[in-house]
């Protein structure tokens, strides 16, 4: 399979970018650093220069602007939790309760996703052998409390992918695993099949 190189933004370039985005402009920086990110898997789309697996983890950074973006949600809709708060209830409707309900419980909701996504991002990006890639990979070996380094595991689904790899948009398939957004073992990959069975039964000559 030949290499494409990938030059634009490589890691850890494109953190540092990302992180002086940020800080220049604030909140306004996650969509043009979405758009560079978009930008640099066009440019190298399997991950070719870095290796598959590691460029896999390491694109969970996403994760984390898209968790800052929904506590930046959670605290507007918080603010305006405690605005409704320090109004005059005696003057309030039923629609205020609603309100400040929906508000509160969107709140929480999007608090949580926000701690998720961004843990769970900041984790795969910057610690991959802690990330569910690794996870995946080190449970389908025959010991997986012996599994070697991450290095090496990613290196072992790497190997194969770029000798025998067939890519189908993110999804490659080599001749021992297929890599998403897990690695999976070929010779663990049970299919479930749906067989649709139609009965004809003749009664009279019908």
């Amino acid at each position: 399979m030949k290499k494409q190189k990938g030059g634009f933004l490589r890691w850890p370039w494109n953190v540092v970018v990302y992180v002086l985005l940020f800080a220049v402009l604030r909140l306004f920086a996650v969509p043009i650093v979405l758009i560079l990110m978009a930008v640099q898997r066009k440019n190298n789309p399997h991950g070719v220069e870095e290796g598959y697996c590691l460029s896999r983890t390491r694109r969970r950074i996403s994760w984390v602007l898209w968790g800052l973006l929904w506590l930046f949600l959670a605290a507007g809709l918080f603010a305006l939790c405690y605005i409704g708060l320090q109004q005059d209830r005696a003057y309030w409707e039923s629609s205020d309760y609603v309100t400040l309900a929906a508000s509160g419980g969107g709140g929480v909701l999007l608090l949580l996703l926000g701690i998720y996504m961004g843990y769970t991002g900041a984790r795969d990006a910057f610690f991959p052998g802690k990330s569910a890639l690794a996870a995946s990979i080190r449970s389908q070996l025959p010991y997986p409390e012996e599994a070697p380094p991450v290095e090496e595991l990613f290196a072992m689904v790497d190997r194969d992918l770029e000798a025998n790899g067939r890519w189908f948009d993110a999804v490659g398939i080599g001749q021992e695993w297929v890599l998403g957004e897990g690695a999976s073992r070929i010779d663990r990959i049970r299919g479930i099949f749906v067989v649709d069975k139609t009965r004809t039964r003749h009664s009279g000559g019908r």
